[in-house]
């Protein structure tokens, strides 16, 4: 039997030949991302959540290149934000109750500081997450998102490669308190 790629084989089911894997890859490469990203950074004691993201934050924004954060603050910035307002399209990431003024108000900041800006975005990238992960997309439709993936995959390589061989920031810091 001839193994059939997911596309096609959607392609095939939706009698439409409208998917395009290239506008569907960064969707596709941000399931691998997110997984190395998980695994680095949280262990199953220590597990991923918004407030394990935000501390995470804040221990590692130091080590973080400001020019390259400010390329994927300014395109959720850009991305958010029409004319000195919060757009629509905000409302629709379902950004926690708890967290959403702090996002609104980091993005209406003309100055926001590079700790509040790391928060941010890894607030935007978790419920980029869920929503992938948990919401009802459409795979017909999911190429709306492919500049975001985009930008989340190339800010996920950045932190990665930037933190984790630092044992204070990535998962095996938790490995000295079982030694």
């Amino acid at each position: 039997m001839k193994e059939t790629s997911v596309i096609e084989w959607l392609n095939y089911y939706f009698e439409r030949k409208d998917i395009d894997e290239n506008q569907l890859k960064p969707i596709l490469h941000f399931s691998l991302l997110w997984n190395l990203f998980e695994n680095t950074y949280f262990t199953d004691k220590e597990h991923l959540s918004p407030q394990k993201l935000l501390e995470l934050s804040e221990i590692s924004e130091e080590k973080l290149d400001d020019d390259k954060l400010n390329l994927t603050f300014i395109f959720f910035k850009q991305r958010y934000v029409d004319k000195n307002q919060i757009n629509d399209r905000f409302s629709l990431l379902q950004i926690h109750r708890q967290n959403i003024d702090f996002c609104k108000k980091i993005l209406l900041d003309d100055n926001p500081t590079k700790v509040e800006k790391v928060k941010f975005l890894f607030l935007v990238i978790h419920r980029f997450r869920n929503n992938l992960f948990h919401g009802r997309k459409n795979p017909r439709t999911l190429n709306i998102y492919e500049d975001a993936f985009k930008q989340i995959n190339k800010y996920l390589m950045f932190f990665i490669e930037e933190t984790s061989e630092n044992n204070n920031i990535n998962r095996h810091r938790f490995i000295k308190t079982l030694l």
